[in-house]
């Protein structure tokens, strides 16, 4: 089954410290080993044999209008107006693309941007039948691969995970997510605010760390009718991206480039 692609390109800050570090127009075209942020990504989704299309959400129109490396994609790429925040961008963007196909949504400033991860995720994302799909990677993983690196991990029973900007809207009904997201997106590094949506139980299951993502999951079926399934995957490198200036010392001193 094709993917579609959602790509969220866009700044969220007026001026962007990691763009102004870096004296780039804007955070995704700031260059890691030698390439703009969504250059990298643009051609490991344009490698992937279960992605069929990209949309960009972001970045702003003046930047677009200059950039000339989308020409070498195979894949069709569709650039829209970003909106004022993620969760309005995802939904403008996936408001372009046919109701039954399944999305791929993740961002351009994944640090380590790979075929192998996005067509993996998909295919286990189809294979578990739900609404939405959601990557996480194990943190212990990810501080053995990355010593030092600085993640939020997300403190479940069976866990602590992190998140790594993965999500597949697989079916109409779970495109809702993006709307109720929109409620949340400002919480997004408080996890225990999130939890509390679902209710006093989970919060507090969660702040013993007692609640487990398969708990989560059955939560989020009983409060908004939607199946999500978490995605665990084997690779560590999912889960890092470049948030802050430090994110991308750190990124550039694995890479061996220089800042």
């Amino acid at each position: 089954m094709k993917f579609s692609t959602i790509v969220l390109a866009a700044d969220r800050e007026g001026e962007n410290p990691v763009a102004k570090a870096a004296n780039a127009p804007c955070k995704v075209m700031v260059p890691v080993a030698g390439k703009p942020m969504l250059q990298r990504i643009l051609a490991a989704l344009d490698e992937c044999p279960v992605i069929e299309e990209i949309v960009l959400g972001g970045p702003a129109e003046e930047i677009w209008r200059g950039i000339s490396f989308t020409k070498s994609l195979d894949k069709p790429c569709e650039w829209i107006t970003p909106d004022t925040s993620p969760s309005r961008s995802a939904w403008r963007c996936i408001e372009r693309i046919e109701t039954q196909r399944p999305v791929l949504l993740t961002t351009a400033d994944i640090a380590f941007p790979s075929s192998q991860v996005f067509t993996e995720f998909c295919r286990r994302a189809i294979d578990r039948e739900a609404d939405v799909a959601v990557g996480l990677v194990p943190y212990r993983d990810v501080v053995e691969r990355f010593p030092g690196v600085r993640r939020t991990p997300l403190k479940f029973a069976d866990g602590p995970f992190c998140t790594c900007n993965l999500f597949a809207f697989l079916t109409p009904k779970g495109r809702e997510l993006i709307l109720a997201w929109r409620k949340l997106e400002q919480d997004r590094k408080r996890p225990w605010r999130l939890i509390r949506v679902l209710g006093l139980l989970p919060l507090l299951r969660y702040l013993a760390r007692r609640l487990t993502t398969d708990e989560i999951a059955r939560h989020v079926k009983r409060k908004l009718q939607i199946k999500v399934a978490f995605i665990r995957l084997p690779f560590p490198e999912a889960a890092i991206d470049v948030d802050t200036v430090e994110d991308l010392n750190f990124v550039r001193k694995l890479l061996d480039q220089p800042d």
